[in-house]
């Protein structure tokens, strides 16, 4: 497929996900042009969402505007923590009062691709891995599906697979670091864009659910630290 008539693909993706008003459909129809761009080098130049290319700081969404997920948000925190980019929410009025936020990173234009397609990579490890363990959980203890247990054990998974990450990317960070060619510190002239940036914002208390399936959150956290995002790369199997 040549880039123009990909160019179009995640012009419609785009437009589907902004319009659709299903989060979920829309997240997934985000993710999949992010995805497209991301393997094909498409910049946001030439999707036209970016109307000042030539600054070096930018920010630029991650997710869609929805009612954002506990672990989404933690996530992103830890992408943006080891990526030298800030992250904020940004939030839009909808009819009949409805508000969505969006996840925004913000910093160097390189950096951003980097963390965009580490949050990326790691966000579709916790939605793949999560209902892996589910299924298998299911199967191996004969237990009748409930949504509540359902919900627990999922919760429980992904709190110890987001800890086994944010532990798996310390250990790393280094090697990281080496082959994107990127400094251990967020650049100070980021820091003091976004000082400048973020005034008047509104700090917000992430409240993070406990975990009380010790086993699915052991498994979460095994899992979570274990893969090597170095070496992972977004799937090839996207349909073109």
């Amino acid at each position: 497929m040549d880039n123009e008539r990909i160019i179009r693909k995640v012009k419609r993706l785009l437009a589907l996900a902004k319009e659709n008003k299903s989060d979920e459909e829309g997240q997934s129809a985000f993710m999949l042009a992010q995805r497209l761009m991301l393997e094909n080098d498409i910049n946001a130049a030439e999707i036209g969402d970016n109307e000042d290319v030539s600054d070096f700081i930018t920010e630029n969404n991650i997710t869609i505007y929805k009612r954002l997920f506990w672990w989404e948000r933690k996530l992103a925190r830890i992408i943006a923590d080891n990526f030298r980019v800030k992250m904020f929410y940004n939030r839009e009025n909808y009819s009949g009062g409805i508000i969505k936020s969006a996840i925004m990173f913000y910093g160097l234009d390189k950096d951003l691709v980097l963390a965009k397609e580490m949050y990326l990579l790691a966000y579709e490890a916790v939605i793949f891995h999560s209902k892996v363990y589910i299924k298998s959980y299911y199967e191996d203890s004969g237990e009748k599906k409930n949504r509540y247990l359902t919900e627990s054990l999922k919760t429980s998974y992904i709190r110890g697979f987001l800890e086994g990450i944010e532990q798996k990317f310390e250990e790393q960070i280094s090697v990281l670091r080496n082959e994107f060619e990127i400094l251990v510190l967020t650049p100070q002239k980021v820091i003091d864009a976004y000082k400048k940036r973020s005034e008047g914002f509104i700090n917000y208390n992430l409240k993070i659910p406990a975990a009380k399936e010790d086993g699915a959150y052991a498994n979460g956290y095994k899992k979570g630290n274990s893969i090597d995002f170095t070496k992972s790369t977004i799937s090839e199997n996207v349909e073109k």
